[in-house]
């Protein structure tokens, strides 16, 4: 009998175990959820990424989510190289990319002592670079359009050539009220050089891993203040494989004229444990006058992500959400892009960037939303094998 009721304890034990370790996440409020997704919103309207050459072509895909802990966020720069002919590539199925990126964490206190003992305690953000995550490279001589020098940045055509062998820069804007994140007006700024070169001079000569400063936007976005819900690592895994598979671009959509867009990521979970979110916001530098930085969205992503007991991603689904109606600031998609705008969305296998070029065959097959007013080309729902998209990498092993 004593025998028979230790076996009965060690299988409930086991049981009670398995069932600790599948549960990998849990549920959010939907107080909480809508509060992270208009933090996010606010955060990542202070971001813009640029690599070398000229600004309006050389924008980065940004994107951020929640770390655990108040105040703290993480997120990856992509830079992507698609060609001269991204539309053309795409029309014709042979769409690729060579890629750099940039790793991040980004940290808000609402109060931290100052050097001057005299003065009163300050709101304080810093902005770091992971550098395991990132496309270390160091600023060199490059023929910029027949002119030789460094890497340089420029918002004028014909001035720099974009090559993603050159360091991106990274902004954020502490100011009370963010205005053009490309030119911040109370920046932090790092960047994605290894070494310095003192001979050379601009933003990309220097060693910029991390930043610190105050702002008063800081306060006035809420920044360091908790939304609330339990964040696991789990589900901080997840966000970073939906940011290295994502690819959004306007030359991915039929009809497009010009691809000069580049894309800011809002990543959260939502109330069920097994959905995650995005929200894509439109970023553009075109100068009209004074006036060239200009951001617009969102357009809301929901994906249904499934996984083993292990914890490896299995399968899945993932929709654009319908227009913002009357009053509706959660849980929808901007009613100018939606009705205006037209982009598509591909997810793709990570690669190594820097090493590898993304294929075309990648793209064959793969999971591809198609975002436009143009009823006939709408794709508006893809389902995602993601043990298939991740089966090269490590990425699938939690």
């Amino acid at each position: 009998m004593r025998k028979s009721v230790c076996v009965f304890l060690l299988l409930l034990f086991a049981q009670a175990a398995r069932g600790a370790a599948a549960e990998r996440t849990f549920p959010f409020r939907t107080a909480e959820v809508n509060c992270t997704a208009h933090q996010l919103a606010r955060v990542q309207r202070r971001m813009t990424s640029v690599g070398a050459g000229f600004i309006t072509g050389s924008l980065g895909t940004n994107a951020v989510w929640a770390a655990s802990g108040s105040g703290r966020f993480a997120g990856l720069v992509r830079l992507l190289d698609p060609g001269d002919n991204q539309y053309g590539d795409f029309v014709a199925g042979n769409e690729h990319f060579a890629e750099a990126d940039l790793a991040f964490d980004l940290l808000f206190k609402p109060s931290a002592s100052l050097l001057d003992p005299q003065k009163a305690r300050a709101s304080q953000a810093t902005l770091a670079r992971r550098d395991l995550g990132t496309s270390l490279v160091v600023d060199h001589a490059l023929d910029n359009n027949g002119h030789g020098g460094s890497c340089c940045l420029s918002g004028e055509a014909g001035i720099c050539s974009f090559d993603l062998s050159c360091p991106m820069v990274l902004n954020f804007d502490l100011a009370a009220v963010p205005g053009d994140s490309v030119n911040p007006l109370v920046p932090l700024v790092i960047n994605s050089a290894a070494v310095a070169t003192p001979e050379l001079n601009g933003p990309l000569a220097s060693v910029l891993s991390s930043a610190s400063g105050a702002g008063r936007g800081i306060a006035s976005d809420h920044l360091a203040e908790a939304c609330g819900g339990r964040l696991t690592e789990f589900d901080t895994h997840v966000f970073e494989i939906v940011a290295r598979t994502i690819v959004p671009a306007t030359c991915y959509s039929l009809g497009v004229v010009e691809c000069l867009e580049a894309y800011n990521l809002a990543i959260f979970r939502a109330s069920d444990p097994h959905v995650y979110r995005v929200d894509i916001y439109v970023v553009q530098y075109l100068c009209d006058g004074s006036d060239c930085y200009d951001t617009s969205g969102p357009i809301a992503l929901e994906l249904r992500v499934n996984w083993d007991e292990q914890g490896r991603l299995t399968t899945g689904d993932v929709k654009v959400l319908p227009a913002c109606v009357a009053g509706q600031t959660a849980d929808c998609s901007s009613p100018q892009l939606i009705n205006t705008f037209a982009f598509g969305i591909f997810f793709v296998p990570p690669i190594f960037p820097g090493h590898e070029e993304e294929k075309p065959a990648a793209f064959h097959g793969a999971p591809y939303l198609n975002v436009t007013s143009d009823r006939s080309q709408q794709v508006l729902h893809a389902n995602i094998n993601w043990k298939a998209l991740l089966k090269t990498t490590a990425l699938n092993q939690p």
